[in-house]
């Protein structure tokens, strides 16, 4: 055999072995993109059941919380206060699993069934009393998306209704 026959052969040998190991790379890759896509959905769907949790946990709050969302304007000064900050923190949970969903980290089916809590609690007076006066504190794709929620108003306790009957979160 050539010398000229051994560098074909062995050109054809590492032009496989390349190919070979973009497969490879490239299986690696998606893998991780799909790691860290389950990372970033976990992670903020565990965020909000933390938050949910602080809410049950504290029988004050959750009744903030609840009153504050049908009609902030019943609530006292320093129950207003603390369902200010509530209401952000809620929102503010739900602008991150938005951002992630329009990344791609968050799946259609995902969003779908979860966001259901977001648009019935949203939709409620008190709520869109919140969002009226300090709308400007959430990122222009989530704004759009909150604003969708005002003709809903007269529905949303009975979306709540529904979300929780049909056994869905």
């Amino acid at each position: 055999m050539s010398w000229d026959a051994v560098s074909a052969v062995s050109e054809v040998v590492a032009a496989i072995a390349v190919v070979v190991s973009l497969v490879y790379i490239s299986a690696q890759v998606r893998s991780g993109a799909e790691s860290f896509k389950t990372t970033v959905r976990d992670s903020s769907f565990t965020s909000l059941m933390e938050y949910n949790y602080a809410i049950l946990a504290d029988e004050d709050l959750a009744w903030i919380f609840q009153k504050g969302m049908r009609n902030l304007d019943e609530l006292s000064e320093p129950q207003q206060a603390r369902a200010l900050h509530v209401f952000y923190a809620f929102f503010k949970l739900w602008e991150n699993i938005y951002l992630h969903y329009l990344a791609g980290s968050v799946d259609d089916s995902v969003w779908k069934n979860n966001s259901k809590v977001l648009f019935a609690y949203g939709a409620m007076p008190g709520a869109q009393s919140y969002l009226r006066e300090r709308m400007a504190i959430f990122e222009p794709r989530f704004q759009q998306l909150l604003r969708g929620l005002e003709p809903r108003r007269t529905n949303s306790e009975e979306s709540l209704k529904g979300i929780y009957e049909a056994g869905q979160p």
